[in-house]
């Protein structure tokens, strides 16, 4: 797997970005995780880059909170049951449909269903980058310990700052101009 990204074989993946999930995130990170998370949301938009949303059991967990679903209009959503993103036919199909090989994860839980999502597809032969301060836990000590674990897995983990550069590849472009304020 090459350390650097390129636009055209990656997708991004937000998993589980809930109402009732996020409230019982890790209360210094949940601005940092949701901010980061847009800004990789809005960089695969302007480079046309697909996402896929997923939403573990929306009637007991709620929607995908409103500051990031602003940023998500006419991007389908993914009802999931299974902690693994991957686990789900419909998600798996998605997936499958880009014709990309590279999975960039941002999302909740770190230690769970990002975790799990990312193992499925590294054994499916995809390559995983973990936005690390676009992904979240209850408690910080689970994403540490998980991004280390994905980590020795050969999961790149690198900030979304770092990933949305690597897409953006050029200062002065169009799409640099019309991201660069996410970047203040």
């Amino acid at each position: 797997m090459s350390a650097f990204l390129k636009r055209d074989d990656c997708l991004l993946i937000v998993v589980d970005i809930q109402e009732r999930l996020h409230a019982a995130m890790e209360e210094q990170f949940k601005d940092t995780y949701v901010k980061n998370g847009i800004i990789l949301i809005e960089t695969a938009k302007a480079c046309k880059i697909p996402v896929i949303v997923s939403e573990q059991y929306p009637k007991g967990l709620g929607p995908t909170i409103a500051e990031v679903s602003g940023h998500l209009e006419g991007i389908p959503r993914y009802e999931k049951l299974f902690f693994s993103c991957y686990r789900n036919e419909n998600i798996k199909k998605a997936v499958k449909s880009t014709g990309r090989k590279t999975a960039i994860i941002s999302g909740i839980e770190t230690h769970v269903c990002v975790m799990q999502t990312a193992i499925d597809l590294l054994a499916d032969g995809y390559n995983v980058v973990i936005a690390a301060d676009a992904v979240c836990s209850r408690r910080a000590l689970d994403r540490v310990t998980s991004l280390d674990a994905l980590a020795r897995l050969n999961v790149l983990i690198y900030p979304a700052e770092t990933i949305a550069f690597m897409l953006i590849e050029k200062a002065g472009t169009d799409i640099f101009k019309q991201l660069s304020p996410l970047f203040k």
